[in-house]
């Protein structure tokens, strides 16, 4: 879940509040993983849903931010596309080369030759499979490589939505009506919702689930609500937000704005021990690696202890986070066009 803008004012909490997303989808999955029930936060959604809404929220303010910095639309999506790809790419090519031959019941030469295997591939392009050949066939997510990989196709969706609004000249009023449409289609459909509705391997209905948290973040950038933030309104958000709570769909329409709100006072602030991590955006290599490292630590020891798990995942995935952060994002991103504007 990646953005790669960072606000005007710089060395804020925003690539820390993002470690910690990527963390608590780390932290949820573990759970499943192991066979435990996975936490829920407030009686309302996994942590790791958790985790990817506060994703949602930061790159819809962000990248709608990057969209009025320079609103033209071939610089916008090379932005987009170098935050994404080199680090999919990657990740996928590791996943096939090297994950799947390791750990595939197969002999060597039928998962090479195996449709599944080269299949895989299309997930560079955003069609997501989660099949390798032979692969965690006995895990009790049995087949499934790479599940995080979901988001992707949905976070793509909503820049390309987000282009369109910004083609179209809306203001920021047009934005909260998009925002509202979004909440509407979750009230009447997405959340009663029984059955998905797929498109492009995609199940539409977490355009809908997700997309109201990224135009809620794009909509507090242009509304400027930045200079709402302080400890006592996040303070009185927060109580409103619990009054809330006994009544669960009342509590899932005030989360569409309690969230965005809380999660950007935050990251918006300074803090100097958590402005350190600015430099060192490991969220997305941690968003993308974690579930197959999850997936290959618990293929191995299916009956580890939680603790001892989620510090041997947690380890393994930082380090290859770091590495695709140093070596393959980060140069990536070096070839980023320059707005005429700055």
């Amino acid at each position: 879940m990646p953005s790669n803008e960072h606000p005007l004012k710089k060395h804020n909490n925003l690539t820390a509040l993002r470690w910690l997303a990527a963390g608590l989808v780390l932290y949820g999955h573990s759970f499943v993983f192991l066979g435990l029930p996975e936490p829920i936060f407030m009686n309302w959604v996994p942590l790791g849903a958790l985790g990817v809404y506060i994703f949602f929220v930061i790159s819809g303010y962000l990248v709608s931010q990057s969209w009025q910095n320079d609103p033209h639309l071939f610089r916008f999506l090379q932005r987009r596309a170098l935050r994404i790809f080199p680090g999919l790419l990657v990740c996928t090519l590791l996943s096939v080369a090297v994950l799947g031959p390791l750990l595939t019941t197969l002999d060597f030469k039928t998962y090479w030759t195996h449709p599944h295997t080269w299949g895989y591939f299309s997930n560079v392009y955003l069609y997501i499979t989660y099949n390798l050949p032979g692969v965690f066939e006995l895990n009790r997510l049995p087949h499934a490589v790479n599940g995080s990989l979901w988001s992707l196709p949905v976070e793509f969706a909503m820049y390309l939505l987000l282009a369109v609004v910004g083609l179209l000249r809306f203001n920021a009023w047009g934005i909260a009506s998009l925002a509202l449409v979004l909440g509407l289609l979750n009230i009447y459909w997405a959340l009663p919702a029984t059955e998905m509705l797929v498109f492009y391997r995609t199940d539409v209905r977490q355009v809908v689930l997700c997309g109201i948290y990224f135009f809620m973040g794009a909509a507090f950038y242009r509304f400027n609500v930045q200079r709402w933030f302080s400890l006592s309104n996040v303070v009185l958000a927060l109580i409103l937000w619990l009054f809330f709570s006994a009544q669960r769909h009342h509590f899932i329409v005030a989360a569409w704005a309690v969230l965005p709100f809380v999660v950007l006072a935050f990251g918006l602030a300074q803090h100097a021990l958590l402005a350190k991590l600015t430099p060192h955006d490991y969220s997305y290599g941690i968003y993308i690696y974690a579930f197959p490292v999850q997936q290959s630590v618990v293929s191995i020891w299916p009956n580890m202890a939680l603790l001892p798990y989620l510090a041997m995942v947690s380890g393994i995935t930082l380090v290859l986070a770091a590495a695709s952060w140093r070596f393959i994002e980060k140069p990536a991103l070096a070839f980023k066009p320059n707005s005429p504007h700055r």
